[in-house]
């Protein structure tokens, strides 16, 4: 099942009277972060579990494999279609979305060129012309500073926290290179910059590792040439859900409803007829 946190579903292969179940476990979980899971134990070994794939949209399924197999398998699929599913499901929704977020200021992505640093994108759409220019320089001199210039990969994919007073926010700062033959030594010097308000600076760094990780995963889409606005609005969705959640838990476990129980045994073997050791769709 592919299934939206409203309720909508994308696709189906689950029995009619379990979709209402799913949607009430959907709409209690629908607020984890991108690339979290929810595990449902519904008989000894069988497990359905719910991933939260892109900001709205979860994967349901239901199997006998081991968990952590299928988890790395959503994460897989996730790497190669969180950005199609937004685009698909979100793209016009968020054209015109307004630049409201509790923790984050803005978000700014810059890269080094012949005329100095540049802002390419940012998110809101609406940041100041001088704000951008500033942050940017700034966030590539964090870069050029700590480059070592006998090796350019030394501050690829790296990350520094740094003050902006002026603006009353902590910067996180996530540096790579795009790979360039134009560009001197073929690559270009980029950054993003995360402008999150100082009040929340301790949360920030608790939640630092789970915060790279999802830069990680939207620069590898803006060097693969991706439409970086976009990605913008995706990396803050994701920031902002992890920073709202105070709790690190990364699996939430319930127990299902007897009645939802006796809907999934007496599907299974008719599933199992057809996939005796597995229903994990993929």
């Amino acid at each position: 099942m592919i299934i939206r946190t409203n309720g909508n579903l994308l696709a189906n292969n689950f029995p009619e009277r379990a979709k209402i179940y799913i949607k009430n476990i959907i709409n209690k979980y629908k607020n984890i972060p991108v690339n979290n899971y929810v595990r449902a134990n519904v008989a000894n070994n069988l497990n359905l579990i719910l991933y939260k794939i892109s900001t709205n949209i979860f994967l349901v399924c239901l199997t006998v494999e081991d968990e952590n197999k299928v988890v790395n398998i959503f994460k897989t699929i996730s790497k190669k279609f969180n950005y199609i599913l937004y685009e698909l499901y979100n793209g016009t929704q968020n054209k015109n979305r307004p630049p409201v977020s509790k923790f984050i200021k803005y978000i700014i992505f810059s890269q080094a060129g012949d005329l100095g640093p540049t802002p390419v994108a940012w998110d809101p759409s609406n940041i100041d012309d001088q704000e951008k220019f500033e942050i940017s320089a700034k966030s590539i001199l964090v870069l050029s500073a700590g480059l070592d210039q006998t090796n350019r990969t030394s501050m690829d994919h790296t990350t520094s926290i740094i003050p902006f007073t002026n603006l009353n926010c902590i910067g996180l700062v996530y540096t790579f290179s795009i790979p360039s033959y134009q560009a001197r030594g073929n690559s270009l010097d980029a950054a993003i910059s995360v402008l999150v308000h100082k009040q929340f600076k301790k949360l920030l760094l608790n939640k630092l590792e789970q915060i790279e990780t999802e830069l990680y995963e939207i620069t590898r889409h803006i060097i693969s040439g991706e439409n970086p606005s976009k990605l913008l609005i995706i990396l803050r969705q994701s920031i902002e859900q992890i920073l709202s959640k105070t709790d690190n838990l990364q699996t939430h476990t319930q127990t299902l409803t007897n009645n939802l129980k006796q809907i999934m045994m007496s599907e299974i073997k008719k599933i199992q007829e057809k996939k005796p050791y597995s229903t994990l769709l993929y």
